[in-house]
């Protein structure tokens, strides 16, 4: 096989706030593509959130290293012990699956034995904006039931407030991305209680999730930056209800399949997420998206340009990807 890497960036249509980074205005992504001559499979990452200094550097270096091997044949199960878990994996992953597709003529979800897809509902992200922008997006997300508005700032009771001025149809979830005390977040469950929240995604730091042991709540708790991959499910199936899949974190679908098998095993409730990328990214995630209760995969709805053919998304539900597009 030959191996191609590219990286590109991908601006957002507007600035994404959240408890832990302010004003984020594009999507670093790479794009990897594997071809056996006349058949290629293509899959996508994202380097958000990377914990290099030089995030591109960094997983360049890394695919190179292993660029041999790789282009001698790697399976999937070889890759989890090839490339650590990370975007890396994650994009190469999704080609191998693409690849297999597009070489036998059958599609991703006939290979994993899944049922075939149908249109799945997603969430609409509410930024941790100013006022301004927080109303507008609130204002613009009418035509979707599910919403995950991001808290984490000293006016947290303010903005459910006003979401629910502004949206009191809507299915809430809320995202803290770390920011608050287990004692805030004790504050807050009786409030979050009375917005009807269905979740509370990854309300404290991992340095204080042990606050979480025996704490009495009547709101899921989902684990989010706590949670990489399957060697975390003991810990977390101890301190959390559930648990928050994102490829580019476990690097890979193939990786995310066992996760479902094992945390659902423990009993833990399943998101699948996502960072912000395009459709490519998008298709591999719909592909373990329907095991999941909560789901936020289409990151590239929030980008001002998309690859083709893109996956759409009406009233909150998001198509299954053709096969032009992957898998």
């Amino acid at each position: 096989m030959e191996l191609d890497v590219s990286f590109l960036g991908i601006p957002f249509n507007l600035p994404y706030s959240f408890a832990r980074a302010h004003h984020v205005t594009s999507a670093p992504l790479i794009r990897v593509t594997l071809s056996d001559g006349s058949i290629s499979g293509r899959g996508e990452a994202t380097l958000f959130e990377s914990p290099h200094a030089d995030p591109r550097a960094a997983t360049a270096d890394q695919l190179e290293s292993v660029r041999s091997v790789i282009e001698a044949g790697v399976t999937r199960e070889d890759l989890l012990k090839l490339l650590s878990a990370g975007p890396a994996r994650n994009a190469v992953d999704a080609a191998l699956w693409d690849l297999e597709a597009k070489k036998s003529g059958t599609r991703v979800w006939r290979l994993l034995g899944l049922p075939e897809p149908v249109p799945l509902e997603d969430m609409v992200t509410i930024s941790l904006a100013d006022a301004s922008q927080f109303e507008q997006e609130l204002r613009d997300s009418t035509d979707c039931r599910v919403l995950k508005l991001k808290l984490g700032s000293d006016n947290d009771v303010e903005r459910l407030e006003v979401t629910r001025r502004l949206r009191p149809d809507a299915q809430l979830v809320v995202d803290v991305n770390c920011a608050w005390t287990v004692g805030r977040l004790e504050e807050m469950l009786p409030v979050l209680a009375r917005h009807d929240v269905r979740m509370v995604e990854q309300p404290v730091h991992a340095d204080d999730e042990e606050g979480l042991r025996g704490l009495t709540h009547a709101v899921p708790i989902i684990a989010d930056e706590s949670f990489y991959g399957e060697e975390d499910l003991p810990r977390i199936s101890e301190l959390y209800d559930g648990i928050n899949i994102k490829l580019d974190k476990c690097g890979g679908l193939t990786a995310a399949l066992r996760i479902v098998e094992q945390a659902r095993e423990r009993g833990l409730r399943l998101m699948v997420g996502c960072f912000a990328a395009s459709s490519l990214a998008t298709a591999a995630a719909f592909q373990v998206a329907g095991f999941a209760e909560f789901r936020d995969i289409a990151g590239h709805l929030i980008l001002t340009e998309d690859i083709e053919p893109s996956i759409s998304c009406m009233n909150g539900w998001l198509s299954p990807p053709a096969p032009e597009l992957w898998g």
